[in-house]
């Protein structure tokens, strides 16, 4: 009787075993296959690589042409190609979604809350003008922390790195940011203090405010609004990042389809409407925004329910408004006139540093004609 007693008593154990093996096994796999990894590369972008570009020959000509310019400075030596632009403005609206900033008439049934930012759309429509309305597509997990990691180090983020969204690590692989500092540019930073958690030693001056009181619409926007216009009159900055969470905020609570989210977008409407007349009243020559370029974007989207994280249409659709200040002449000039050099670019890249250094560093494979 006790011989028999002991086999169940085995079996189960084994059963046991057998079982919870089977579940380690599993949650092995679902966190490797599943729960992507990043891997961080120590490397790092310096000025030399400008002579690996297959187009370096376009900046070497033009060196030369302009060293034997009368005005032309025989000490001086830039490092990256020529900037496109001088100032760069970027404001974040946090949780834009793409029909917050495109024309109803892109849709199938116009909702409350659109047509609500008409300042980007007039400016967009208006013949002439350099502004421009793009759908952009954020890889999930589409949170802020992930998607600001994503926007300025050019990678994929992973739903792994949720878990430091409470508590963000600074980013120590290479980024815009770092390359901003490293080649002595000034960035002047303003709103959610998720970037100075990533970046708390990259800033000449920054005004951050906590983020995750999603309950208070306006203490981040406020403090934005503070800092923003004075610092538009300043000439001692190069890129200003101005991150507003309201919107943001107001979907947590509220939703999409309510009347705090349409006060919030008709707020940003009006503030937009401030920042395009001031950058305009400066641009003229001599104007410390002859040569700035606005850049309005989400870094993700929203459901109707406020919410974001997934991969969902809603949460990864949001849009970009991009916008120059310089008065381009009727022709570009020769220098500028790349067509004998067909490039492949890298797929991913920051799209700031992209404007702020040149295509030189992002390129690779090309094809001479």
């Amino acid at each position: 009787m006790e011989r028999k007693m002991e086999m169940p008593q085995r079996r189960r154990r084994w059963y046991f075993w057998g079982i919870a093996a089977i579940h380690l096994a599993a949650i092995a796999i679902f966190v490797r296959g599943f729960l992507l990894t990043r891997t961080e590369l120590p490397n790092y972008s310096h000025c030399s690589d400008v002579s690996q570009s297959p187009c370096h020959f376009f900046s070497s000509s033009l060196t030369n042409a302009s060293s034997s310019h009368p005005n032309h400075d025989p000490h001086h030596h830039r490092c990256w190609t020529k900037p496109v632009v001088d100032r760069l403005v970027i404001i974040v609206l946090d949780a834009l979604r793409f029909d917050f900033v495109a024309p109803s008439t892109f849709f199938q049934e116009k909702k409350p809350w659109m047509d609500r930012l008409t300042v980007l759309q007039k400016l967009a429509s208006s013949e002439g003008s350099s502004a421009k309305i793009f759908k952009a597509i954020a890889d999930p997990p589409t949170t802020s922390l992930q998607r600001l990691k994503g926007l300025t180090t050019g990678g994929l983020p992973t739903f792994i790195d949720v878990g430091n969204s409470f508590g963000a690590p600074a980013i120590v692989e290479d980024n815009f940011v770092q390359q901003l500092a490293q080649n002595g540019k000034r960035v002047v930073m303003m709103g959610d203090d998720t970037w100075v958690q990533l970046f708390p030693h990259h800033f000449n001056k920054s005004f951050p405010y906590p983020s995750f009181n999603v309950k208070d619409l306006d203490t981040v926007d406020n403090g934005c609004i503070d800092h923003l216009f004075p610092s538009l009159y300043e000439g001692n900055w190069d890129v200003l990042i101005a991150h507003f969470l309201g919107v943001d905020h107001a979907g947590h609570i509220f939703g999409v389809d309510s009347t705090s989210m349409i006060e919030k977008l008709e707020q940003y409407n009006i503030i937009l409407e401030r920042v395009i007349k001031l950058l305009e009243s400066q641009s003229g020559p001599g104007g410390i925004h002859e040569n700035t370029y606005l850049l309005v974007m989400g870094d993700h989207g929203q459901t109707l329910n406020g919410d974001h994280g997934g991969g969902s249409a809603e949460e990864v659709e949001t849009s970009m408004f991009a916008m120059s200040f310089k008065k381009l002449p009727y022709s570009l000039p020769l220098f500028m006139d790349t067509s004998a050099c067909k490039l492949d670019l890298v797929g991913i890249f920051p799209l700031h540093e992209f404007i702020l250094y040149g295509a030189s560093k992002y390129l690779r494979s090309p094809t001479l004609t």
